[in-house]
Order: C-alpha cells, then sequence, then structure tokens
C-alpha cells in the first residue's frame, strides 16, 4: 500500500453527526455536481463548521465557479460583501442560514489562494489547479491531501510571522508565541499523518521556489522550541524572498497598510484612529443591499425579545443597526418640550381637581405645548427614520422597534402617527393649525419599510404577559394590530402570531428577514 492510498484510507467520506441540515445538503450538492473545491485550510476544525460554529474556507477552480455559485445558491446560500478593509480580489463571502438551528453557515469562498500577514493578505500563490487536483474526503467533505495541507499552512505562518513576534519569543514575553496556538496545533495534527518524504515531495511539487528543507526545518523547530525566534526569523526570511514575485502590493505599501491597521488596533490610539470596532470590520452586507425592516406589536406581543434574538442571531456576522421609534427615548430638545408640556397638564388637572373655574389661557398654553411636543417627536422619527434608510442604502440591516404606518390604526389615529388633531382646537387654523400641517407633513413623507412584520397577539394573551398595567391601552393596541394583520395583503407585510411559544415566533421573524435579504 502507497503513502497515498493509506492517506486515502484515513478519511472518513460521512458527515458528522452533529453537521447541519444546510451544510449536508450544499456539501453533497457540490460533491454531487462534481464541483472541483476543497476546504483548503484549518480542516482539524472543519466539523465545527459543519456544525455552523466557525467558517468554512473553500478553495473553487475558477471556471468552475459558475456551477459554484448556481449550487449554493440553489441550497439557499447568499452572497454577502466584507468592509473594504477586509475584502480581497478573488475572494467572496456566500451565508446560508439552517432553518431547523437558526444557525448562520458562512462559506468563505477563495478563487485564488490570497494568503498572508494580517489585515494586507499580500501573496496570491498560482497554485489552485495542484492543490486541487490532489484531494480526498473528509467528513463528507473534499479537502487537500494532509501534505498539501501542511505546505500551505507553513507558508501562512512563515508570510504571518512579523519580527515583533520574533522579538517577544527572543525575549519570552506573553504566553502566546509568534506562531499562535492554533496554528501550532493544526501543525502537529497534520506532520503525524505526513512523513517528512511526503512533506519534501509535496513541497517540491508544490512550491519548487522554497528549498524543501523550510518545510521539514519549521515542523522540527515547532516540536523543539515554538519560540526559536532565530530559526524562525531565518525561515521566514527565506520564505519572504523566495516569493516576492507573488506579491499583490510592493512591500513598502504593504508595509503601510499592516503598519497602519496595528496602530488602529493600539490600545492608547484605538478610539482616535479608529472609529469602528474589530466586530464592525468583521461584519457583511449582503450583495443585494440592505434592507429596513419594521416590527409592529402591542406590549405583550414579545417585541423586544424577538429583537434581541434578532440581534443575537445576525448582529455578530451582518451590518446590523436597531432603532427604535417610539417617544420613550427623545432627543434633548424633545425631552424638554416633554417636560414642559406634562408640567402644564398638570396645572390644568389640578385647577381642575381643585374646584377652579378653568382658565382658558392655561389650556391654550398647555394645548399649544402637547402640539409642540407631538410635532417634536414626530421629527424625532422621522430623523431616526432616515438615517435608517441611509444605513440601509449603505447595505446595513436596519430593524426599527416600532414605525408609524397608517394602516396600523386605534379608533381614530394610527398607532404611532399624527397626534395634533386630536386638540380640541386644532381646525386648521392659527398656531395650532400650522403645528398640525406640519405634524402630518413629516410622517407623510417618511417612506415605508422594505419590510413589516406584525406581531399579532390575542389582548387577552398580552394582558397575561404584562399584568394589568395600562390595560385598555394594551387591549387597544393589540385589537388595532389584528385588525391590521386581518387586512395585511401588501406586499411587503409578514403576520406572525405572537401567541405561540417564543422559538416559534423567532424562527418565523428570522425566516421572514432571511428570505428578503
Amino acid at each position: 500500500m502507497t503513502a497515498a492510498e493509506s492517506t486515502r484510507r484515513e478519511m472518513h467520506p460521512a458527515f458528522p453527526a452533529d453537521a447541519l441540515a444546510l451544510t449536508r445538503q450544499v456539501f453533497g450538492a457540490l460533491n454531487g455536481a462534481e464541483v472541483r473545491y476543497c476546504h483548503w485550510k484549518s480542516t482539524t476544525a472543519l466539523a465545527l463548521g459543519l456544525a455552523g460554529r466557525t467558517d468554512l474556507d473553500l478553495l473553487v477552480d475558477r471556471e468552475a465557479a459558475a456551477v459554484f455559485g448556481a449550487t449554493v445558491r440553489a441550497a439557499g446560500f447568499k452572497p454577502f460583501i466584507s468592509h473594504p478593509s477586509r475584502r480581497y480580489v478573488g475572494v467572496e463571502d456566500w451565508l446560508g442560514h439552517d432553518t431547523a438551528s437558526g444557525r448562520l453557515v458562512h462559506l468563505h469562498v477563495y478563487y485564488r489562494l490570497v494568503l498572508g500577514e494580517d489585515y494586507v493578505k499580500n501573496h496570491v500563490l498560482p497554485i489552485e489547479k495542484a492543490v486541487l487536483d490532489d484531494v480526498v474526503l473528509r467528513d463528507g467533505v473534499k479537502v487537500p491531501a494532509p501534505a498539501t495541507e501542511l505546505v500551505i499552512l507553513v507558508v501562512r505562518a512563515l508570510l504571518k510571522y512579523r519580527r515583533t513576534d520574533a522579538a517577544k519569543d527572543a525575549l519570552r514575553l506573553g504566553r502566546r508565541g509568534g506562531v499562535p496556538p492554533n496554528v501550532r496545533r493544526e501543525v502537529q495534527d497534520l506532520s503525524e499523518r505526513v512523513t517528512a518524504a511526503e512533506l519534501r515531495a509535496a513541497a517540491q511539487r508544490l512550491m519548487p521556489q522554497l528549498p524543501p528543507a523550510v518545510f521539514t526545518d519549521f515542523v522540527d523547530a515547532l516540536r523543539s522550541d515554538h519560540r526559536n525566534a532565530a530559526a524562525l526569523l531565518r525561515l521566514r526570511g527565506v520564505a519572504r524572498r523566495a516569493l516576492r514575485g507573488f506579491e499583490r502590493l510592493p512591500a513598502h505599501r504593504a508595509l503601510a497598510i499592516s503598519v497602519s491597521a496595528r496602530l488602529q488596533r493600539a490600545p492608547g490610539l484605538r478610539r482616535v484612529l479608529r472609529p469602528q470596532s474589530k466586530a464592525d470590520l468583521r461584519r457583511k452586507s449582503s450583495a443585494a443591499g440592505g434592507l429596513t425592516v419594521a416590527l409592529i406589536g402591542p406590549d405583550g406581543a414579545g417585541k423586544t425579545t424577538v429583537i434581541d434574538e434578532v440581534v443575537r442571531w445576525l448582529g455578530w456576522r451582518l451590518s446590523l443597526r436597531t432603532s427604535y421609534l417610539g417617544t420613550a427615548r427623545p432627543s434633548t430638545s424633545t425631552a424638554a418640550v416633554q417636560v414642559l408640556s406634562r408640567y402644564a397638564r398638570r396645572l390644568a388637572r389640578r385647577r381642575e381637581a381643585g374646584g377652579r373655574a378653568p382658565s382658558g389661557s392655561l389650556d391654550r398654553v398647555a394645548r399649544l405645548l402637547a402640539a409642540t411636543r407631538y410635532l417634536a417627536e414626530a421629527r424625532d422619527r422621522a430623523r431616526r427614520a432616515r438615517e435608517g434608510r441611509r444605513l440601509a442604502a449603505n447595505g446595513t440591516l436596519v430593524l426599527f422597534d416600532r414605525y408609524p404606518l397608517p394602516w396600523v390604526r386605534l379608533a381614530n389615529r394610527p398607532v404611532d402617527g399624527p397626534r395634533i388633531a386630536e386638540l380640541q382646537e386644532a381646525r386648521g387654523r392659527g398656531l395650532l393649525g400650522m403645528l398640525q400641517r406640519r405634524e402630518e407633513a413629516t410622517y407623510a413623507a417618511m417612506p415605508a419599510p422594505d419590510l413589516v412584520i406584525l406581531l399579532a397577539v390575542d389582548p387577552e394573551v398580552a394582558l397575561a404577559r404584562k399584568g394589568n398595567q395600562d390595560r385598555d391601552a394594551i387591549v387597544a393596541k393589540a385589537r388595532a394590530v389584528q385588525e391590521a394583520a386581518a387586512g395585511a395583503d401588501r406586499d411587503g407585510v409578514v403576520v406572525v402570531d405572537a401567541g405561540q411559544p417564543l422559538d416559534t415566533v423567532v424562527g418565523q421573524v428570522e425566516a421572514a428577514i432571511w428570505q428578503r435579504l
């Protein structure tokens, strides 16, 4: 039996028990269509990727790009775009939603082997076809032969090893080491399945620019002392000099990008130089564009909990923002007007409770302040809606907690909408009339969200969840949403029965959002 045959016998063609239905489906389809691909790095974490716990890094033959795209789309995956600082030519991102578990599956797809130092990825190795020519099946997924993967891993590790890493290793600073622990574990796992002769042969086939001894020396260095700075720095120099012809950018530009990225991540300069967090840079936007989603429901429908669950589901991977369009979180100026309006209203009520004759001037002031407050609240909502639309126009998924919709109505007005017309003397004349027209124009100018999700719930269920506080208001809003749901035959409106168990409600909301992303 040859070494290659022995290696292939070690591979396991069946999917792991905890592999998601979605990953089984997509890789089964790729294998069935005989697409030339492989999961090209970190195959020790392959089972985690199949369970939706980490990314799946796939190398795909450029000639198979069309078939690959059609296959993963048919399985339910959608293309997404990375932040410009993490976007590379020849690299795509596809995300899929496993409905049974609710997890996202991320396919990080390479049509070219782009690798190298963090934040730059300055080397493109033209060995894709050679890698794809020698693959085996492991956990139901095509992966490189162990010797091939080890060659690529050594190159990746050496290109990422920096002079600062060498200095820390030489001085024994920190516990991590210049070669990260996960890389050391992968090297150990692969080297135990590959002989030195197999490694040298794979290196000669894939990377003839480098002496085969570079690869065996690197493995030996990690085995004997993974912080041997002198040995690692020497091997790094050999690798960088030999691979200079495969650089995407001139060395000085790559160095500038690398230094800038590291400075922006330095604790003292982080807030000054980089307004976006590392998590923000890691998040992706739908290739189809952003989306505005309004969740509408009365108290007791679980709206806040559902939004929190959607944020937990998507927020770690997608560019996502939430925006509250109620009146309980006003801007500073609106909060001041709210305080004055409530104070004037209390004075008027106190006067009536004391048995004194109503004061016409006090009533007029109270109404005027109430109208000013309603207009200020309308402008707050409009401003937040505009901000959400701008974010969506740049690829962000925006979740609106409440949204003024003219067709979700209480007895004589929208649940969230114009209020000045309710004031007794607002008849379209005078100052109150002017404020009323401005308020109505403000709401009329607000565009409808791309998707409205109505969380409909029986009033008795809502009361049971919220208690009897504001009983009449809870019942009125629950009925308003029920009536809107009964007549919701508009495009972009989804009705979810919020009386179901929370997991079911969240699953239906997630499915509705994912369908439109």
